[in-house]
């Protein structure tokens, strides 16, 4: 009864910290410091023990449901090769609109190729996840077209609060291979909670650092487990 009521207690901790993130955010004025927010739908499909096939689409805002910043689709193949270590080759597609932070913006087009190394494992109920991605950044716009190489490290941890809800927290850092080393930092938090065994929902926020700007988004998720292994008789 009483690991209930604490479990409770951090939950409810965990969501006043996040509410009071947004709340402090509401009602800048700029675009820089305007709370945003990203919508992503993904998928997890089994096709053998070994190796899955995941699917994702994004549509981020600058602001809370308005001015469309980007639309993204990804795919991959993992392989897991152990218990705790999955290797996964992908591409992603990007469509960008920066008219909100630019007087004459460019709309233009990148496609991404992806290799991630994943590590999982346990310290007592907390899950940790490293991982490890490579990013070929291939741009198309109006005018020319061109190219760079990002590395990006994140650590990630999870904590059960229930069989139903759990609680994140993680760090992501992007870096050039050229120059400027530093590209990105990601800080986030969020709140999942576990409909039934094929359906998740995450409620999260999300701090990102740039080389000249900072940004706070809202993230909503919705995720969806399918199984096409055969059937073993």
């Amino acid at each position: 009864m009483q690991k209930n009521v604490l479990k409770r207690q951090q939950l409810q901790f965990f969501i006043i910290l996040l509410a009071t993130l947004f709340a402090s955010n509401l009602q800048a004025q700029d675009a820089e410091k305007r709370l945003g927010s990203w919508y992503i739908l993904s998928t997890n499909n089994k096709l053998t023990d070994k190796l899955s096939f995941n699917l994702q689409s994004q549509v981020r805002t600058y602001e809370f449901s308005s001015q469309v910043e980007q639309f993204k689709i990804r795919a991959s193949l993992p392989y897991q090769f152990t218990d705790k270590i999955s290797v996964a080759l992908g591409y992603a597609y990007f469509r960008t609109d920066p008219s909100y932070l630019n007087d004459e913006p460019q709309r233009f087009n990148e496609h991404r190729l992806v290799l991630d190394v994943v590590s999982r494992h346990a310290f007592k109920k907390i899950a940790v996840l490293h991982r490890y991605r490579a990013e070929q950044r291939i741009f198309n716009n109006e005018t020319s077209n061109d190219n760079s190489l990002w590395l990006r490290y994140m650590l990630k941890f999870g904590y059960p609060v229930t069989d139903k809800i759990g609680v994140d927290v993680y760090n992501e850092v992007f870096l050039n291979v050229k120059s400027p080393v530093f590209a990105q930092n990601w800080l986030g938090a969020g709140v999942s909670y576990k409909i039934n065994d094929r359906l998740t929902t995450r409620l999260g926020y999300q701090k990102i650092n740039t080389e000249r700007r900072s940004f706070d988004r809202i993230l909503m998720s919705l995720n969806l487990k399918t199984d096409f292994r055969p059937t073993k008789k």
